[in-house]
């Protein structure tokens, strides 16, 4: 298992390559995709999902909102029609805290970008197929890092600092790992060579709620009818 985690670490390093800033555009090297389905294999199956986070109050972005900063300045348009791209995951309201697997996986990226922070990506083998979870302006706890199997609810990173702006983005991705599975946004029709949103991402939230074990989506039921009476 150590020697299948560090060929994984090898093909997928920091530098893989990401396309969330809207200043620079790296595409991946290589691509981790055989290491990772040879990792993959000590991981346990993923059969259900739960909420990164104890709390999920809904920041500036939604899924499929115009990617912009909350003060409404525009993260990135299409050169050529100017169309504003579309948010691919779901942003949300965070301090500095803890943020867990949403799944049992694997970490199968990590990369840094000097001004969204550090951006993870988790595979999980799921009973309907490869489902990836992105997760945004994050740090990797000690430990954790590209080939480590994680457990659902395990403490995997912390939210990063990032000032006035400090949230979490959460997106799913429903497919297996290619380098589209890394972007924060995609254009509303296809334009300077990406595919037009939503291509494979799917409602974070909607997604985990549905893929919730059912005891913890009554007791969810239940809390939200409690606070209706």
């Amino acid at each position: 298992m150590i020697r299948l985690a560090s060929k994984l670490a090898a093909a997928v390093a920091i530098a893989i390559g990401s396309s969330w800033s809207p200043t620079a555009a790296l595409s991946p090297d290589v691509s981790p995709l055989a290491s990772a389905t040879s990792i993959v294999q000590v991981a346990q199956p993923a059969a259900y999902f739960q909420l990164p986070l104890p709390s999920w109050e809904p920041h500036c972005l939604g899924f499929g909102s115009e990617w912009r900063y909350c003060n409404g300045t525009v993260l990135r348009r299409c050169s050529t029609t100017g169309a504003v791209w579309l948010h691919t995951g779901v942003d949300i309201t965070s301090g500095i805290q803890p943020v867990m697997a949403a799944a049992n996986g694997v970490i199968i990226g990590y990369i840094v970008d000097p001004t969204f922070r550090g951006g993870m990506l988790i595979r999980h083998e799921t009973p309907s197929g490869i489902v990836i979870t992105q997760y945004w302006h994050v740090w990797p706890r000690p430990g954790f890092k590209v080939g480590t199997v994680v457990t659902k609810g395990e403490v995997f990173a912390d939210i990063a600092d990032m000032g006035a702006r400090t949230h979490f983005h959460f997106a799913v991705f429903n497919g297996d790992y290619e380098a589209n599975a890394w972007r924060g946004a995609l254009p509303p029709s296809r334009c300077d060579g990406f595919p037009s949103f939503p291509y494979r991402f799917v409602n974070a939230t909607t997604y985990v709620q549905a893929h919730m074990q059912p005891a913890t989506r009554e007791r969810a039921h239940h809390c939200r009818m409690g606070a209706q009476l």
